[in-house]
């Protein structure tokens, strides 16, 4: 600016005459959008030959170090860079006379460029002179500004694709275990599940579940009066529950801790050999002392399952020909059996842990696929609340189910619910309804066995807590359970299995 004013002055002081100043020219270069700047360059070629040029940061290259100037040459080159514009921009005189005007200078400039633009020129090649690495300095770590991630990613068909990250085992079935229960909800029914942690919440099923408590046989429906005194006579005396001949090992492994043990011992053998007495005492033993590793290392109940409750239901089918047990835990009930509140709602709970059921030779299979292609067509697939492959033809004689310590016994009973009013809708569709016979069940809370009796009455399910049978923390207890398993399966092959039979029949 000090440069134009002192030109002015110079016209003037020389008497020219002021010319009407022609049409500016505006570099094409100013009527551009700006365009962002990409990353400097790290060494600057040549100072830049005219300002009108783009101020757009040029892009950083690589070189080595002996083509690098030392700092000082460097910010002497850029000054005069500056000095190099400035003397491009300075304008020129062009004086000329014209017709009838005397005395006036006629003056043609070019327009100076704003001092804020010079003053961002400068700024820039400062800025870029500030990148270049100097040899002689030790190399710092540059704090690089933050650019925000892209919304999507977009992927480069020279690269190879990332990696499919994929579960572990434990998740995926985790997950697995989550889809499947979500599809069975999702296609059970349209209507909503309710939530069945409480014994309360069966009081208003359609068919509500209402409990009580055995302190006789009077309080126990007639089917069942003599199996409820066996069992009770075993829990309170536990008389006669060691077989005789193996009273030896069983002194040996209590340390002589068992004085009255001739008040456990049986009177006459059973008729198994001492092998296989040996080989019983040996299951109980294990038994035992799996229990006590159940509780000293707080183990869940998939642990109790395999290590002791799953062992005592081994040792009581063992040669008891129909006879079998199942962990029917990952079981789902079929659909059209879910039973349903007044809220019209469906109650929402799993299948039971445990599951012995009665097959050939004491009920036959044609037997059971006869009676079922009778059924209605969803139905004709299973004779049990679930479809599961080993309780198609086979019924379910006793239910059991399972808690760990810390599982809750109402939690139990409300799951040993929920499997009993299934079952009775099933057998009120291919028997009676409602149905006559009483169903024996089993609650299992840590290492305590309890027995319990369901009833089918015409308005209301009975949930009887019959009897506690005793725990598997001794070797007396576990005898004791044996034995009181033993007794119901006799009591299912006197009685449960004939009137089964009798309920196959074509009507």
């Amino acid at each position: 600016m000090d440069c134009t004013n002192t030109w002015l002055a110079d016209v003037h002081a020389a008497g020219g005459d002021l010319e009407p100043p022609p049409k500016p020219e505006i570099p094409a270069e100013y009527l551009q959008k700006p365009r962002r700047r990409p990353a400097p360059e790290t060494y600057l070629a040549s100072p830049p030959s005219c300002i009108c040029a783009s101020f757009a940061r040029p892009k950083r290259r690589r070189v080595v170090l002996s083509e690098i100037d030392p700092p000082n040459q460097k910010r002497q080159r850029s000054l005069n860079a500056v000095a190099h514009v400035m003397s491009q921009r300075s304008p020129t005189r062009k004086s000329s006379r014209q017709t009838g005007t005397a005395g006036k200078a006629r003056i043609t400039t070019k327009e100076a460029p704003p001092v804020e633009d010079v003053i961002a020129a400068v700024e820039h090649i400062v800025l870029g002179t500030q990148h270049v690495i100097d040899p002689n300095t030790t190399p710092r770590p540059t704090r690089q500004k933050r650019v925000a991630p892209p919304a999507l990613p977009i992927p480069d068909p020279h690269t190879r694709p990332a990696p499919i990250l994929t579960p572990s085992v434990s998740e995926e079935q985790a997950g697995e275990d989550t889809e499947a229960e979500s599809a069975h909800e999702s296609t059970t029914s349209k209507r909503s599940r309710s939530p069945t942690r409480r014994m309360v919440d069966l009081k208003v099923a359609k068919k509500p579940v209402v409990s009580k408590t055995a302190t006789s046989s009077t309080d126990v429906p007639q089917d069942v009066k003599t199996l409820y005194k066996t069992i009770q006579a075993l829990a309170r005396r536990s008389k006669g529950v060691i077989p005789l001949g193996i009273e030896t090992e069983v002194k040996q492994d209590s340390n002589g801790d068992l004085d009255d043990l001739e008040d456990y011992m049986a009177k006459t053998p059973n008729g198994k050999t001492h092998e296989e007495l040996k080989d019983e005492f040996k299951g109980m033993r294990d038994i035992r002392n799996e229990t006590s590793a159940c509780k000293t290392k707080h183990l869940h109940e998939p642990s109790w399952n395999e290590l002791v409750h799953s062992q005592m239901l081994k040792q009581a089918v063992l040669g008891r020909p129909g006879f079998s047990y199942y962990n029917i835990t990952t079981a789902r009930v079929i659909k059209e059996l879910v039973p349903g509140n007044e809220y019209g709602e469906l109650l929402k709970g799993k299948m039971i842990d445990f599951a012995v059921t009665l097959g050939p030779p004491l009920i036959p299979t044609a037997n059971v696929i006869n009676r079922l292609t009778a059924s209605p067509r969803k139905l004709q697939r299973t004779c049990n609340p679930s479809d599961y492959s080993p309780l198609c033809y086979e019924p379910a004689v006793l239910g059991i189910e399972t808690k760990s310590p810390d599982g809750g016994s109402e939690n139990g009973e409300v799951q040993l619910s929920v499997w009993t009013m299934a079952y009775f809708n099933r057998l009120r569709q291919l028997i009676q309804d409602p149905v006559s016979m009483t169903l024996p069940l089993l609650l299992v809370v840590d290492a305590r066995w309890k027995l319990y009796f369901a009833s089918d009455l015409a308005h209301e399910i009975h949930l009887i807590d019959a009897v506690d049978i005793g725990t598997t923390a001794d070797i007396i207890g576990c005898y004791t359970i044996l034995e009181a398993l033993r007794v119901i399966f006799k009591w299912v092959e006197e009685i449960y299995s004939p009137w089964f039979l009798e309920g196959l029949k074509p009507e």
